[in-house]
């Protein structure tokens, strides 16, 4: 994933509200997005956090722009909030070119709440919560390019896959059709009174081809997940 712009918003006045509804609706959707899911007897047991902040990203709100002559305008929403202008940067030269590209925008965040581990007289560790302003930067992300070839393999691949898994299930049945007629002819020569003759018919028609499919079962099951993934 290449960034090609990075770029700090001057943010509005609704920008705040807008991050304590996209707060408020994680915690219902997926509260772990908040302090990484870590609660504060979680953060004292590990010894390498010192600093956490409330939210690390805003992966689930949509941006869209907006763009004049002169300034380019970041709009927000997620899921069924409004949209929102989140604030403005001045259309510069490099965005101008970086726009150009194949390109989608994102958002990252900076501030907020956070909890800082702070050591006390005794020297015991304790948890304390700050607010710092928070900060929306818009990031401009080059368009990863498709690899037509592959998916061509991929699909050559599949119906080559599909053909093949046609005629072993066609084997297969032949196979079951070849299984079952012996049973029923070695037990028609043991009724008979060629008990011997009624085995080895069995053993050659039921037991090999019952052997074979399940040989066929556990060989094809390895690949049909590879095919399926």
């Amino acid at each position: 994933m290449t960034i090609l712009i990075n770029k700090k918003i001057n943010l509005t006045k609704d920008s705040d509200a807008f991050i304590q509804q996209y707060i408020e609706y994680l915690q219902d959707v997926n509260p772990k997005d908040l302090y990484e899911g870590l609660s504060n007897k979680q953060i004292l047991k590990n010894k390498f956090i010192f600093k956490i902040n409330q939210l690390e990203n805003l992966d689930l709100v949509n941006v869209d722009l907006h763009v004049t002559n002169n300034t380019i305008y970041v709009l927000g929403r997620f899921w069924n909030s409004k949209i929102v202008n989140l604030g403005a940067i001045p259309l510069t030269k490099p965005l101008k070119m970086a726009l150009a590209q194949d390109s989608y925008p994102t958002l990252s965040i900076s501030g907020g709440n956070y909890k800082k581990v702070v050591t006390d007289k005794n020297g015991e560790d304790t948890i304390v919560d700050h607010f710092e302003p928070y900060q929306l930067t818009l990031q401009i992300h080059k368009a990863e390019p498709i690899n037509y070839n592959v998916e061509k393999i991929d699909t050559l691949y599949h119906r080559t896959f599909k053909s093949e898994q046609s005629l072993i299930t066609i084997s297969k049945n032949l196979m079951r059709c070849f299984a079952v007629f012996g049973l029923l002819l070695g037990l028609g020569f043991m009724f008979l009174g060629f008990f011997l003759t009624g085995l080895m018919v069995i053993i050659a028609f039921f037991g090999v081809n019952s052997y074979t499919l399940l040989l066929a079962d556990t060989h094809m099951q390895p690949q049909r997940q590879r095919v399926n993934s």
